[in-house]
């Protein structure tokens, strides 16, 4: 079944958006606390990105009668310098930046095939 159609309200179904705690993310499965109780969820994200949740982190949960979906968690790292239409991803200290004019920022140790990537100045 397409993900549109699992997201899509049944008859006499309860669908409802409400926020919601991240409470275990080991063995990659992600078990979150919303206002109906502690369930299993499944993780939405764009096509080619994966992650994992952290347990305690704010999440946005689309939930109806049979499962809990997590939309997203809320950005905590608020402190990178970006405008509307950059993109960051980051995970600890090591993080990305897509800018506008083009650049690449790229902060953090670099590997290429598994070698470390040293640049000259």
């Amino acid at each position: 079944m397409k993900l549109s159609g699992k997201l899509m309200k049944k008859q006499g179904e309860t669908l409802s958006c409400r926020s919601g705690v991240v409470t275990n993310s080991a063995d990659r499965r992600l078990s979150a606390s919303a206002a109906g109780g502690k369930r299993q969820t499944a993780i939405v994200a764009p096509g080619g990105i994966g992650y994992i949740p952290k347990p305690g982190e704010d999440a946005v949960m689309l939930t109806n009668d049979n499962e809990q979906l997590c939309l997203g968690v809320r950005m905590l790292k608020n402190d990178f310098e970006i405008e509307p239409g950059e993109l960051v991803l980051y995970a600890g200290a090591a993080s990305i930046i897509l800018r506008k004019n083009g650049k690449i920022e790229i902060n953090g140790e670099v590997y290429l095939n598994g070698e470390r990537l040293e640049v000259e100045s």
